[in-house]
């Protein structure tokens, strides 16, 4: 047969050639949306915990601010009170 798929076993094998080279590439593309897609929603993901990350930071910040000012209160009222234990008891007038 002349020009038809069968030449020998040449026509054959360019049918499954092209079959293999299709199903490549088509794999290939649907990989590589696949991946694309999987990379934008980690992007997403990633700028959601970068913000939670800095979010929970301020907080740490303002939880250590509040601290010091506690530890400057307590440190006040220890003061104070270390001064009435230092002078002799006062006695009565009477």
């Amino acid at each position: 047969m002349q020009g038809g798929l069968v030449e020998g076993g040449d026509g054959v094998m360019n049918v499954i050639v092209w079959a293999l080279l299709t199903g490549i590439i088509t794999g290939g593309t649907w990989v590589g949306v696949v991946l694309w897609s999987r990379q934008r929603r980690l992007a997403g993901q990633q700028q959601a915990l970068l913000e939670e990350t800095h979010r929970r930071l301020a907080e740490l910040d303002e939880t250590y601010r509040r601290l010091a000012e506690v530890e400057e209160r307590l440190d006040f009222a220890e003061r104070i009170l270390g001064e009435g234990q230092d002078r002799p008891p006062r006695e009565s007038g009477g």
